[in-house]
């Protein structure tokens, strides 16, 4: 959640929305973090990150170095993304890993258990 109130500001801020729209993703945005989405999963990251990346290129005030930074980024994200939830190499690998769903935090071991549950 760290980067959403910078989002919204940044919304509010550029000249790429009409006001009505910028008004409906506000509010499309505190239902969902009232509802307790967990925006700090990395799917989401992966998924609206190109969204976000679009976005800089519609606002014309935005240099077109800053937007193609922005961009070569995305392919890092892409790779931490592909490396935590690849299928790694044929030859088996490790299982453990933290996953969250929903409000829980889930921990594994290399056996693909559960060892602990962490729920808000």
């Amino acid at each position: 959640m760290t980067f959403f109130p910078v989002g919204l500001y940044a919304l509010w801020k550029g000249s790429v929305f009409e006001r009505n729209w910028k008004i409906g993703i506000t509010v499309v945005i505190a239902v969902l973090f009232i509802a307790g989405i967990n925006f700090t999963n990395p799917i989401y990251v992966f998924l609206l990150y190109p969204g976000g990346v679009f976005l800089l290129w519609q606002d014309k005030t935005i240099a077109r170095k800053t937007v193609y930074i922005f961009a070569g980024c995305w392919i890092l994200v892409f790779l931490l993304f592909a490396s935590q939830y690849g299928g790694g190499s044929s030859g088996g690998g490790t299982c453990s890993a933290v996953m969250t769903q929903g409000n829980c935090t889930y921990y594994r071991d290399s056996n693909c258990n559960v060892i602990a549950r962490e729920c808000r």
